[in-house]
């Protein structure tokens, strides 16, 4: 093939960068991006056979907080804790840049909260609605404990990082 018939293909397909963040550096813009996000697909399993949910979420640090109405992923949470979680930038979907693609494919434990155990009230407080609703309330809090965080945004590339950035908890 000649250099006249070569494909033009973007830069960021071809540029290879290995570069890591600093610790502090992907800290901050995980948490910024949770912090700007409230949609995220929650993955269960149970007996070999995964399930994935869209549910709102809200944050606190690295440690994710779900309002589970009754289903099989409650059931699911109950019989393996192992669960996995994805959220994207949804400018994504809608851009035709190759640069607007970010998100964090988080890996971690699930706890379920009841009323009555310690963390429900806060927990159940960063959504924004009155604690008199969750008196009436027959769902449970989802906390996901994250043990590792894969960051991956195609953007970092131009800052000479590569797209794809893992933070595990110390």
């Amino acid at each position: 093939m000649s250099e006249q018939e070569k494909p033009d293909v973007p830069d960021i397909f071809t540029k290879k960068v290995s570069r890591q963040l600093a610790s502090g550096e992907l800290e901050e813009r995980i948490l910024k991006f949770l912090a700007s996000r409230q949609l995220c697909v929650l993955s269960t399993s149970r007996d070999n056979e995964p399930r994935s949910t869209p549910i709102l979420f809200r944050s606190k640090g690295f440690t994710l907080y779900m309002a589970g109405e009754p289903g099989l992923k409650l059931g699911n949470i109950k019989l393996n804790p192992n669960v996995s979680v994805g959220i994207f930038d949804p400018a994504s979907e809608f851009s035709d840049n190759i640069h607007d693609i970010t998100g964090l494919q988080i890996s971690g434990h699930a706890r379920l909260l009841r009323k009555d155990d310690p963390g429900f009230e806060e927990a159940f407080g960063l959504f924004g609605r009155p604690q008199a609703w969750a008196e009436h309330w027959f769902g449970k809090m989802i906390e996901v404990v994250p043990d590792k965080i894969e960051l991956f945004s195609m953007a970092l590339k131009l800052e000479d990082y590569a797209a794809r950035q893992i933070w595990t908890r110390p």
